[in-house]
């Protein structure tokens, strides 16, 4: 039942041609220096495409909204830079709190950058929800790349959140209900 729930839920990636940024809104962290297996398979995706494509920029994102006194766009950064991107190719967008903030503030950085080909790089089960915020905030042109992870606690409340495959999804569900209430989608 579950898996033919998540099937039904998971959207086709739409793979960039040439790529010059990619944006990777972190799912959460498990402490102040590591990031959730979720997030880890995140980084470690746009990393292998980044090595495709060395030019392009990594912009991690997501600022401190686990209260854990450090954002979480510092850890993946330091988590990339230690798999070998160039902290040159590292941009940390500190500000978000919600998928929202991460694709508003994520696009800003784009355009100050003039950037032209945008991929998000997030967690299948997230992907439809991402995709769908970042077409309501009006990007252009823009492609997506995601990528499968089993669950793990992650710190605080979103303990739950993350804490396997099932509760993912149900969270992802209820983010979508949500979004849709309030219009971000």
């Amino acid at each position: 039942m579950l898996s033919s729930c998540i099937q039904w839920w998971l959207i086709p990636d739409h793979p960039p041609v040439q790529p010059d940024c990619f944006v990777i809104p972190s799912y959460a962290l498990k402490d102040r220096a590591l990031p959730t297996q979720p997030t880890i398979a995140q980084i470690e995706l746009a990393c292998r495409w980044w090595q495709k494509f060395p030019r392009a920029k990594l912009i991690m994102s997501t600022g401190d909204n686990q209260g854990l006194g450090v954002p979480n766009s510092r850890v993946m950064v330091e988590y990339a830079a230690r798999l070998g991107v160039p902290r040159a190719n590292l941009i940390e967008e500190d500000r978000s709190r919600n998928t929202r903030e991460n694709l508003l503030y994520s696009m800003e950085i784009i355009e100050r950058a003039d950037l032209q080909q945008p991929t998000l790089v997030t967690l299948d089960l997230s992907t439809r929800r991402a995709v769908a915020t970042a077409r309501k905030l009006g990007w252009k042109s823009f492609y997506w790349l995601s990528v499968f992870s089993e669950g793990e606690p992650a710190y605080g409340l979103k303990r739950w959140q993350t804490y396997s495959r099932a509760t993912i999804l149900g969270y992802e569900w209820i983010a979508m209900l949500y979004s849709k209430m309030v219009g971000w989608v």
